[in-house]
């Protein structure tokens, strides 16, 4: 009868372990918080209210009407949604020319580096390398220079 027991309460036990372990679970994925979540339901507002009389109809009211029940349609939202399509692009191709910024440093320290290894390994004709470099340096600051003012084309024109 004890070893009965015994195993009731092991597996007693063991339930609420897993009951608890499964609470747990459950509110990490609400977020950690007791309190169910609530839902708001609104009602809808008429877009168009019906005139009193058809001869009070005059042709601006059943314009205006017109006007507001296209405002509520669904099809409004396109325009909406292509802004923000070009928005996104326009994002990312500023940061395309900024990426290509990046890359003209990157050309900058390469060259330079390699102007100090030639230098050190010829030094008869470093005059003639820091010209070239020179010209290096300029050529690709005119790059950088493009690519900048892409950047601010994109974003503010």
């Amino acid at each position: 009868m004890a070893l009965q027991q015994q195993s009731v309460r092991l597996v007693l036990r063991n339930v609420n372990g897993l009951a608890r372990g499964l609470a747990t679970q459950g509110m990490a994925g609400m977020g950690a918080s007791s309190v169910p979540t609530e839902q708001v339901v609104c009602q809808a507002k008429p877009v168009m209210q019906a005139p009193a009389s058809i001869s009070m109809a005059t042709p601006s009211s059943i314009a205006s009407g017109i006007r507001a029940s296209a405002k509520a349609s669904p099809m409004s939202l396109a325009p909406q949604r292509s802004m923000s399509v070009l928005a996104a692009s326009k994002m990312v191709g500023a940061g395309c020319a900024t990426i290509a910024l990046a890359g003209v440093g990157a050309g900058l320290g390469v060259m330079f580096g390699s102007l100090i290894n030639g230098a050190a390994r010829n030094p008869n004709i470093a005059k003639q390398l820091v010209g070239y470099a020179l010209l290096g340096f300029a050529l690709t600051e005119s790059i950088a220079l493009f690519s900048l003012l892409v950047v601010f084309l994109i974003l503010f024109a």
